[in-house]
């Protein structure tokens, strides 16, 4: 009998999964199911064309005919309560039940709210529903107010500006982008900001919310210091929709741990792919949440699925476009024992002379060149002059 996986998660990261099986053989049946009523869809462009209206839809990820033609079923707007690994069952809210033979997770995570009472003011932005919601709002004249230094946080920003608000933001830390970008990188977005007119206070938090008389909000900042605002955005990252796997017995740590292949050390009938996966890697797990990861984690479980050899796996990179400019990230810089600048916007990191990561701003070219010379030992004189291609810095 044909073998039924189901896929906990509608997703970028679960619909991958699901094209990635039909791409590489698998004629059983698949079942997505995810609690939005969205068919799976990109979220770049949430914080970004979609938010600013410049896109009607979502980047969906695949057209709606294209599920028929997979003969995938996708049950949406219905919650998964609970995995039954001893009768290979998911439970679900509607009180329904969905066999598997395999079960792949990939419910990502919810957003890490303020912690405050709830307000009419505040908006969290994770959805394609929080996206339209937080447009509808985003009268321009009118006063944001970004809680959040990050990604999310930076790229909404960006956004809200050019639909006509003005903007603060506020970030606890005493720098922007500390999670995933070096220092001199989160100075380029920084200023990139400042010059647009969005306004930045580090090293500050939200501590209450008061209410106006003109139908706008107070907001108290740790200092005593006060800013007005008509809407609130917060993006402070997320926390992993671990609990099922947890209750159900699966390791985790951070997210739901897996091996190399993405499989569950638990359980093998269990895969973990996109923002919940910790994946296991040099004895230390660790999560991704990048556009990258959702792809190549839906792949790399899908071989594993399908007894499939695993293939190499690109080095990790991800994007942020904020004030028209583009900065990429490759590799992991912080491992770099030595930097080189090659001119105003890329920064090489190489560790023992081999390249490590990059970061690039506007500069395609050069981030193209890196990810192919990944691991290479360069020559940083060479590697220095922009006027120079950055290949021929490899040494021989």
């Amino acid at each position: 009998m044909a073998e039924r996986i189901v896929i906990l998660g509608a997703g970028h990261a679960g619909g991958a999964t699901a094209i990635a099986l039909r791409e590489l053989g698998f004629s059983g049946s698949i079942f997505v199911i995810g609690d939005e009523a969205h068919p799976p869809y990109e979220r770049p462009s949430l914080s970004k064309e979609y938010l600013s209206g410049e896109e009607a839809d979502p980047v969906w990820l695949a057209p709606a005919e294209r599920w028929a033609e997979l003969d995938v079923t996708l049950k949406l707007g219905v919650e998964a309560v609970a995995i039954d690994r001893d009768r290979s069952e998911i439970r679900l809210a509607d009180g329904s039940v969905e066999p598997f033979d395999k079960l792949v997770l990939a419910m990502g995570g919810r957003v890490r709210r303020l912690p405050l009472p709830a307000h009419p003011a505040i908006r969290y932005l994770r959805t394609a529903d929080d996206a339209r919601a937080i447009a509808a709002a985003a009268t321009p004249g009118a006063r944001a107010l970004v809680i959040g230094g990050g990604v999310i946080g930076l790229e909404a920003a960006s956004t809200l500006r050019g639909l006509g608000l003005t903007v603060t933001v506020i970030e606890a830390s005493e720098r922007l982008l500390g999670r995933n970008v070096p220092a001199e990188a989160a100075e380029w977005l920084a200023a990139a900001h400042a010059r647009i007119g969005v306004d930045v206070k580090l090293g500050r938090s939200l501590q209450a919310l008061e209410d106006s008389a003109d139908d706008s909000v107070l907001a108290r900042l740790d200092d005593g210091s006060t800013i007005e605002a008509d809407l609130i955005v917060v993006g402070i990252g997320i926390i992993p929709s671990t609990e099922m796997a947890e209750a159900a017995g699966l390791p985790v740590a951070g997210g739901v741990l897996v091996g190399e292949d993405y499989r569950s050390p638990a359980d093998d009938r269990i895969f973990v792919v996109g923002d919940l996966t910790a994946r296991k890697r040099d004895g230390a797990a660790a999560r991704m949440e990048t556009w990258a990861h959702a792809q190549t984690s839906a792949r790399g479980a899908a071989l594993a699925i399908m007894g499939q050899p695993a293939e190499i796996e690109p080095t990790p990179w991800f994007w942020t476009a904020q004030c028209g400019h583009n900065l990429q990230i490759l590799g992991d810089p912080a491992a770099g024992d030595a930097v080189v600048s090659r001119g105003e916007t890329v920064r090489l990191y190489l560790r023992d002379g081999a390249l490590v990561g990059a970061v690039c701003l506007d500069q395609p070219r050069d981030f193209a060149a890196a990810r192919r010379l990944m691991g290479k030992i360069l020559i940083a004189e060479t590697a220095s002059d922009p006027t120079t291609d950055l290949r021929k810095a490899v040494a021989t």
